[in-house]
């Protein structure tokens, strides 16, 4: 019994100098990105989308960098063949950015915020759909997006997704975190 006291007590006393010694791997650091539906959960994302209904989908930021940081996220859409973040070489879309999310996170902490979104003008011309018209959060948007009806799937599916970019504080400037969520919405006549 003395020994293993003993053997605990001089454990306890080195440690702190071990630990000098010792380098353990970092914490794992982060950050998350998530589209919820109207119910904060992944079900009821919307996905047959009709002109003129309001939809909405809850964007999530969480913060497990170590450090508070600023955050944008950039909402964009595009159809089936778009321009996709590229996370293997780390680059954002190529498409515009038709909404802005910036917010300020503190470490441990996470951010959320609804997106509503509704298609206002769509025209079908010899099975292509053209997107002229969406509404993101009460705001008006003019896009040009085509669609070629997929044979496969049966519909005129367009991707909408969020990439989050993160403040570089080197640079002063923000810039893609290589993350991002997509929802694929099929919009029907």
């Amino acid at each position: 019994m003395f020994i293993a006291i003993g053997l605990i007590g001089v454990l306890l006393f080195a440690s702190p100098t071990i630990s000098l010694l010792l380098r353990l791997p970092p914490n794992q650091e982060f950050s998350e990105l998530y589209l919820l539906g109207p119910n904060h959960t992944f079900d009821n994302i919307p996905f047959n989308i009709e002109v003129g209904v309001e939809n909405l989908v809850y964007i999530g930021v969480g913060n497990e960098l170590g450090y508070s940081t600023y955050y944008t996220c950039l909402v964009k859409i595009g159809n089936q063949t778009a321009s996709l973040p590229n996370k293997e070489f780390g680059t954002p879309s190529t498409l515009t950015t038709l909404y802005e999310y910036k917010s300020f996170i503190k470490n441990n902490a996470t951010w959320e915020a609804p997106l509503t979104f509704q298609v206002n003008k769509i025209d079908f011309v010899n099975k292509v759909s053209h997107l002229s018209g969406i509404t993101i959060n009460g705001i008006e948007i003019p896009i040009s997006e085509k669609s070629v009806w997929d044979v496969n799937k049966t519909g005129f599916y367009y991707n909408l997704f969020v990439e989050l970019w993160i403040y570089n504080s080197s640079t002063g400037n923000s810039q893609f975190h290589n993350r991002f969520v997509s929802i694929s919405l099929n919009i029907i006549q």
